[in-house]
Order: C-alpha cells, then structure tokens, then sequence
C-alpha cells in the first residue's frame, strides 16, 4: 500500500493508477480491509492465475493489474466467503479473483485491492508458451512455521526461476490451531513465495480437522474446481508445458466416508487413461501426494505396513498407467526409492525405468523433529535414505525435456547438496508385466501371493463396472446356450414330425372285407386297436339331395 504523511499529521492511502485517496488517520478501513496472506494458484490452464487474499472484516473484492509496475491499466472484481466459524481467531474474511487467458511469458505487476485498500505491488511471471520449454518446481512437504526453512526458501523464489512450488501436504502444523491464528501466521510466512509463483498443494493428514479439511479447503484454490474446495473433489490435474501434474488425496482412505475413495479413484482413472492419450504432447506424468506408499522408516506409519492402504489404492493403478515419477511427504526426513512394483526392484538404476520413480521429501521443516530410519536397511528398494542431516531440506525438480528430468535435494542449513540424480525415459506410457523377464514376474506374482493383495483398477473401468461387465458376459452366455438347446429341441421335433406315418383323418368302409356298394366314412382312429370297432361310420347318400344321416349308432 503506498502511504503518504499529510501535513496535519493524517495519513493518506493512494493507489498508483488513480483508484482514489482515502484519509485512513484513524480510518476503520484502513486496518481492517487491507489485503493479507496474498497468494497465487493456477486456474484451469496455466495460462490462468488465481489470485487470494484475506481481510479482517467484509470487504470487497477486486484487484488491478497491468504489465508495468507503476500502470495497471485493468480491473477485475472477484469472490469472497465468511470464514469466521471455522476460523474464530484467525481473518475470517477470504477473497478470490480469477485471471483470464494471460499472455504468455510475461510479466504482470498486481495489487488486491478491498475497500480501495491496497497492498503489494506484488508480481508473477506467466510461463512460456507450448510445450518444448523447461519448467522448474520447488517440493517440499510437513512444513511449519516452527522452521528456518521459510527464509532460505523465499531467497530461492526471488532468482525468478521458479515455475511453481509443490507442497506435498501439512501445512503450519496446524492452519486451525488456536482457533486459525497459526494458520494466518503461516500464509504471512509464506507470502514472499506464494505471491510470486503458483503455490500447488495437496491436502496432508494435519489437514483433515475432523473430516472436514476446512482450512484447507477455504484457504487454498485448485484448478477444474469450485471454490471453496469441494470435499469430494480435493484433487485436480494441470498440464505444465511438457508435464501432467497430478495433485491427489492420500487422506481419502483416513477419513470416515469411504465415498471419497471411490470419487477419487473414478477421477484418477479416467484422468490417467486421458493423459495417456496425450503423450505425445506431455510425455511426463508426474503425481504427488501426502503419504507415501513406502518408506523404511521405524514409524508405525501406513508406509511402514504390510496391508498399507495408501499403496493398495495407488500402486497398481500409477504402475499400470505409467506414472513417471511419484513425489511424497508425510515421513520427516528424505528417501529415493529405485523403480519397483510390488516390492520388487525392476530397475538397478533410473535409465529407461521400468516402474514409476517414488521419492519422500517430507523434511522441510515440521515441530515433531526427524523420523528415525532402519540402521541399516534391509530394503533392497531404497536407493538412497537420510533422517539426520535432511531436516529442513527440499527438493527441486527440473524437466529439461521429454526424455530428461533433474532432482535434487537440498539442504537449507549449509546448502549442501544432499541427492541429485537423473531420470532418463524414453519409452513414456504403461508398464507392463508381460514385458518383464520371466524370473521378474515370477517373482511379482510371488508377491502378490504373500500380501494377499491382488491387483485391481488395471484400466479405464471401475471395479464395479468390471463386476457389471462380467455378468452381462456371463448372461449373454447363458442366453446364447438356452437359445442354441431351443432351437436343437425345435429342430429333433420337427425331424420326429417329418419321419412319423402321416395319419388320415378319415377312412372309408370300402377299404374293409365287405362292400355294400356305398361309402362309408368314420373318423381316423388314434391307434391301430382301435380299427376293429366300427360303431361310428356315416354314408355318403348317391342322390346328394339328402344330408349325410347317422347310419349306425352306439345305442
């Protein structure tokens, strides 16, 4: 907010492109509708970028902006909700502006501006356009605001060559602890970096808050979707120049209603099968969430267990549509695993991987300190693990083209390079079983027997609609075989019929020993027994005036 001192001791708040002076000495508006917490998401693409911010009181909502710090040229309103109930102690008021089909590769100076109360100039640069550019992404996951991870971050943002931040879940520790004040305290932190770059999240398990993942949901926007967050939609695509980022919910299957876990397998399925339609344009899938799916941590964590409900509902599903890399948090310290399925390494190395690549960068900096690791470990599929010496650290993730990706974990307490490698893959698309060496599959299916966990969501269809499917198939067979008996019980009796003696209807006295020298008719008898008894024959009258008249009867 630009703020001039007045001769009698007012103070003056003007913004720069004309919006208006207002006297704030002593002014009401002044301190409860200036702008705070401001930060950044991608719209639907990424050529859209939503803008939030919080006030004390009911504000109003619009932001200017323009492509110079000192002209901005356009002004656009937006939304706001009440936070209040949920956020008791904390600034009960958030605002949301969504910006429309921005030019690529530039870039734009704003201001959020309620109640013509401003704050900033703040700036953001689009990414480029296409697909044959390069994007960078910080990671990181579990950071508090009890770290010093923040200041060395926000330094890192500020070189400009940042295209988005990754945050893998846990936020503040935590954003409604004494009653949202910790979670103000944290988008203050943070807002250095998130109202510079895109700030990209998915929800951790401090987020749940009695199911209802409130702060999470009203504090942050995600792409496709409404806001406030949908709590059957906490999950979301977006394609990055030549990556299709998927942010997904670990926290599904730690929650009451088990519906978000079919909503969200639906939706990641039919996601992935679409992504893998366009490889050609964003060769690289990549997906991160909270909780890992392993970890060789000495935690009683899901990641740590034989019957893990985070790798059952995910590992199939990312290996048989060939996710490219997985990236998650949850486990406070750091861990490259080499590329397997069903625990067992595929890959000696990440040259042309034959399962995606999971890494667990969850040591940014959270309150609870490290978790302990196996000393040593007796995972073969852990490449490369660090407890210690990872605490506030974060990783960075660089795709240099479609074939080539750089990670790197580093350390914010002496800017050590704690890990780096490099991830080639030239074949993008789905993994397979059957294009395994024999001994490999072997023993995959060794164990699958052992965790007594089958493989399941192998495609496009859901559990449910295979069932369905199944059954059409078991009836449509069923009713092929009733059909094919029919018509073979039709086709014997119409043989029998052929092959019988024809019977006649009548016969006549004349065929017998005696001819009376008229012809006598009776019906046919239905047995040849029967042909002795002729109590029953009629006359054929020569005159033909005369009705056939009943010559014998049975008195």
């Amino acid at each position: 907010m630009l703020v001039l001192i007045g001769a009698d001791n007012k103070t003056l708040a003007a913004s720069n492109n004309g919006v208006g002076i207002v006297n704030i000495a002593d002014s009401y508006n002044a301190f409860y509708c200036e702008p705070q917490h401001v930060h950044l998401a991608y719209g639907d693409t990424i050529r859209d970028v939503v803008i939030m911010w919080a006030t004390k009181l009911d504000c109003s909502t619009s932001l200017i902006y323009g492509k110079t710090p000192w002209n901005f040229g356009t002004r656009t309103s937006g939304s706001k909700v009440n936070f209040k109930e949920k956020n008791k102690l904390g600034l009960p008021y958030l605002h949301r502006v969504y910006l429309k089909n921005l030019d690529p590769k530039t870039t734009y100076f704003y201001r959020p501006v309620s109640d013509n109360i401003s704050s900033g100039p703040f700036y953001f640069k689009t990414p480029e356009d296409g697909l044959e550019w390069s994007p960078l992404f910080m990671v990181y996951g579990d950071l508090g605001v009890h770290t010093n991870t923040i200041p060395y971050i926000t330094n890192e943002v500020l070189t400009g060559k940042y295209t988005a931040i990754l945050h893998a879940g846990d936020f503040a520790y935590n954003l409604h602890d004494d009653g949202g004040k910790i979670g103000d305290k944290f988008m203050e932190m943070i807002e250095g970096i998130s109202s510079k770059v895109p700030y990209i999240t998915c929800p951790g398990n401090h987020e749940i808050n009695n199911d209802t993942f409130a702060q999470y949901r009203y504090r942050f926007s995600m792409p496709k979707t409404n806001w406030p967050i949908p709590l059957d939609k906490m999950w979301f695509s977006v394609d990055i120049g030549p990556v299709h980022l998927i942010s997904y919910s670990s926290e599904v299957f730690f929650t009451q209603n088990e519906k978000y876990v079919t909503k969200q397998r639906d939706w990641l399925i039919q996601d992935l099968t679409n992504a893998n339609k366009n490889r050609n344009k964003q060769p690289w899938i990549i997906a991160f969430g909270h909780r890992p799916m392993y970890c060789s941590n000495i935690v009683n964590d899901d990641c740590s267990k034989v019957d893990s409900k985070v790798r059952e509902g995910f590992e199939d599903m990312f290996y048989h549509h060939g996710v490219d890399i997985v990236l998650q948090a949850h486990e406070h310290s750091y861990e490259r695993l080499l590329p397997m399925y069903r625990k067992v390494v595929l890959s000696e190395d990440y040259n042309n991987p034959l399962a995606p690549v999971q890494i667990v960068t969850g040591a940014a900096g959270s309150k609870h300190g490290i978790d302990p690791m196996m000393q040593p470990s007796y995972e073969v599929w852990s490449a490369f693990r660090m407890a210690n010496g990872s605490l506030n650290s974060f990783g960075t993730l660089k795709v240099h083209n479609a074939t080539h990706i750089k990670w790197e974990q580093r350390s914010v307490i002496t800017s050590d390079l704690i890990d780096s490698v490099w991830i080639v893959q030239e074949n993008h698309g789905p993994f397979r079983r059957d294009n395994l060496p024999k001994n490999i599959s072997d023993e995959i299916e060794d164990s699958i027997k052992k965790s007594g966990i089958k493989p399941v969501f192998l495609d496009d269809k859901t559990e449910k609609d295979e069932i369905f499917e199944n059954d059409k198939k078991q009836r449509m067979f069923i009713g092929i075989a009733f059909g094919a008996l029919f018509a073979v019980a039709i086709v014997i009796v119409l043989v029998v019929r052929s092959c019988r003696r024809k019977q006649r209807s009548t016969r006549r006295w004349e065929t017998m020993d005696f001819n009376y020298g008229k012809k006598f008719y009776s019906a046919a008898k239905n047995s040849e027994k029967d042909l002795d008894v002729d109590n029953d024959f009629e006359i054929d009258m020569s005159d033909g005036t005369l009705p056939t008249t009943k010559l014998l009867a049975d008195d």
